[in-house]
Parts: structure tokens; sequence; C-alpha cells
């Protein structure tokens, strides 16, 4: 679920300092993974928990914590 990937996504945000998205899903899960993990960063980044950078169009996108 979304509430789940969000609580993972911070405790790996504890682990390391920067995150690039692609480290979020694996390929296993499929499109369902990308967009839940899509949908937890968005949720992070709304309760201000989190930033993400972009240095270009098409770059990897980069998350740390807030």
């Amino acid at each position: 679920s979304v509430r789940e990937r969000m609580s993972s996504i911070l405790i790996r945000l504890q682990e390391q300092s920067v995150l690039e998205f692609s480290q979020l899903y694996t390929r296993a899960e499929g499109r369902m993974g990308l967009v839940v993990s899509f949908l937890a960063i968005l949720e992070l980044a709304k309760q201000a928990l989190l930033t993400m950078t972009q240095s270009q169009a098409f770059a990897p996108i980069h998350i740390q914590a807030a």
C-alpha cells in the first residue's frame, strides 16, 4: 500500500541521505510498484518530509529527507 511504502521510504532515508527514485521499487513489482512509490513520494513531499530534485528533463529524480 502507499502508506507502507511511505514508511519504507522514510526508513531508507534514515539509512542513506539521498536516494534515486529508481531505487524505491523493483522491476518485479512492475507498474504497480512504480505507481505506489511515486504516490508515496508525492504524499511525503506534500507533508514536507522529503524533497525531490531533478537537474534536467529526463535526469534521475533524487530524494532526500527534508
